[in-house]
């Protein structure tokens, strides 16, 4: 391959592993694994593209008609079309969502709906997505990547395997659901295209080439002071008004995770090629690498800390105590609301991102700073915060008070 463009597969979901039929590879899976009868689930489909032509995504779904078993009854199943094709931009990679709806006479059992599908070039193509690829990723503590832009940059490797016929199985409870018709036309969102390229190879292009005069700028003593500071205004706009000891426990975790990701090229790429892509649309200047990390990728280093967060708690309590759904809505939350300025819970600056902090305290450290002091203006603003741990959060509370204990 000339060219060999990113893996966004990664990028949208956890399945390292996932099929390759003709041109297109793809990832399945039911949006709701169980329904009530009359109730509706989709299957999700997601496409991406091998070739540098146009292609058609050729898909045929089986519908079971009736139940299996001795006792056979009809399976009221409905979906659109059971032949449906998909245009496909070069390279272009998306997600298709194909409807299916039970009716209240649905028997509760386990169906199985077959897939058959194929991705068909438009015209000579050229290969531009490997079949598989180790990423440049490395071992990481990270025990999840999706949503991080570190697939879509630097990889975090997968195997396509070939297969253009599988089955997905979703179950219709007992249960009698909220019946209503819903639209049964299949929907197609893009998520990237040739476009986003042309941003990500600019950016690349720029890192690698002013890498050695970004990288001084970026160590702990640049950064740490102006990441305090930002993270009391960002907070401040989300009504949180950090004590100190937040303060500074929230600019280690923040600096550590700079750090964790300035440690050789490749990292470096899957940190900062994103926030330059960000800068670009905007016409926004690069060459200033503290403020435009600080500035621009203020939710992007936020977000990667949640992740880095969530590993080193799990970590020290050699247990995971959260889904990997719950943490990657728990990061959407925390990043939506301090992008939006929507209020936030003081819970969720402690889970994870203080947690971590408190973690790292003595691994980041400034100069002239002791961190057991520092550990202990942490204790007591969590102490003057107990109005804010109350009910649900109570658990964070005790949770939080024995990383404590143990640092």
């Amino acid at each position: 391959m000339d060219i060999e463009y990113p893996d966004i597969l990664g990028e949208v979901t956890s399945a390292r592993q996932r099929y390759e039929a003709g041109a297109v590879q793809y990832v399945g899976s039911f949006s709701r694994e169980a329904v009530a009868s009359g109730e509706a689930t989709e299957l999700v489909l997601l496409l991406q593209s091998v070739v540098d032509v146009p292609m058609d995504v050729t898909l045929k779904l089986s519908v079971p008609v009736r139940t299996g078993g001795l006792r056979s009854r009809p399976s009221q199943l409905k979906i659109g079309e059971t032949e449906t094709t998909v245009p496909i931009k070069p390279a272009e990679v998306g997600e298709l969502r194909i409807p299916i709806q039970t009716s209240a006479e649905t028997p509760s059992a386990t169906y199985e709906i077959k897939l058959e599908i194929t991705g068909t070039p438009k015209a000579s193509a050229n290969r531009i997505r490997a079949q598989q690829s180790k990423g440049r990723l490395g071992e990481t503590i990270l025990r999840d990547t999706v949503g991080l832009s570190l697939a879509s940059t630097i990889g975090v490797g997968f195997t396509a395997r070939p297969g253009n016929k599988l089955s997905f199985k979703f179950t219709v409870t007992g249960e009698e659901g909220n019946a209503q018709e819903i639209d049964l036309a299949p929907t197609f969102t893009s998520l990237w295209t040739l476009e986003d390229w042309d941003l990500q190879y600019r950016a690349g292009r720029e890192v690698n080439e002013r890498r050695a005069h970004i990288v001084p700028y970026l160590v702990p003593e640049a950064i740490y002071v102006p990441l305090l500071d930002e993270g009391r205004k960002r907070f401040a706009d989300a009504e949180i008004v950090l004590r100190v000891g937040e303060a500074i426990s929230l600019a280690k975790i923040l600096t550590h995770t700079v750090s964790y990701f300035m440690r050789n090229a490749d990292l470096q790429d899957g940190l900062l090629i994103p926030v330059y892509m960000q800068a670009y649309p905007h016409d926004l200047p690069t060459d200033n690498a503290t403020w435009l990390v600080i500035e621009v990728g203020y939710s992007r280093i936020v977000r990667l800390a949640i992740a880095l967060s969530f590993a080193l708690v799990e970590s020290a309590l050699k247990r995971q105590p959260w889904l990997l759904d719950e943490q990657r809505a728990l990061a959407d939350f925390v990043v939506g609301n301090l992008e939006s300025g929507h209020s936030l819970p003081v819970e969720f600056l402690y889970l994870p991102l203080l947690m971590g902090g408190a973690l790292v305290t003595r691994e980041v450290v400034m100069e002239g700073e002791d961190p057991q002091q520092s550990l202990q203006m942490l204790a007591q603003a969590k102490k003057e915060r107990a109005q804010d741990f109350t009910g649900e959060a109570a658990e964070t509370s005790e949770l939080f008070d024995s990383l404590l204990a143990r640092v």
